[in-house]
């Protein structure tokens, strides 16, 4: 492959890794969004209702809506456990594309340099 097409393919290269990384981005600020808002609308609920105080709740009922809270708790924490991974593996795929451009724009001025000195000397 020619200078110039190898050029042209890194540029086709970094042009859809760049729109990659806005997709993540996008994406990241959704789940990001949506993690706050389970976070204030269900996980502090949740963690902060006290089943006790109701004359209703006593007994068998207050202990099975405890229970109950406590699995609903258990499940909003591990979904905020799973939530968080996959925000950390995004902003690591976020840091390889980044890497991978700079690497393309590195060759891409590389094989620029290689074409202004072969036409340099071709003058001489």
């Amino acid at each position: 492959m020619g200078r110039h097409s190898e050029i042209r393919e890194l540029e086709r290269d970094i042009a859809e890794r760049e729109e990659e990384y806005s997709i993540l981005e996008d994406k990241e600020e959704i789940i990001k969004r949506l993690r706050s808002e389970l976070i204030d609308g269900a996980e502090e609920p949740v963690k902060n209702y006290d089943m006790t105080v109701s004359d209703e709740f006593r007994g068998a009922l207050e202990t099975d809506a405890e229970e109950m809270q406590h699995q609903i708790y258990s499940e909003i924490y591990l979904a905020l456990e799973r939530t968080s991974q996959l925000l950390s593996e995004m902003a690591q795929a976020k840091v390889r594309i980044r890497e991978h451009i700079e690497k393309c724009r590195r060759r891409i001025d590389q094989l620029w340099e290689e074409i202004e000195a072969e036409s340099r000397s071709n003058v001489m």
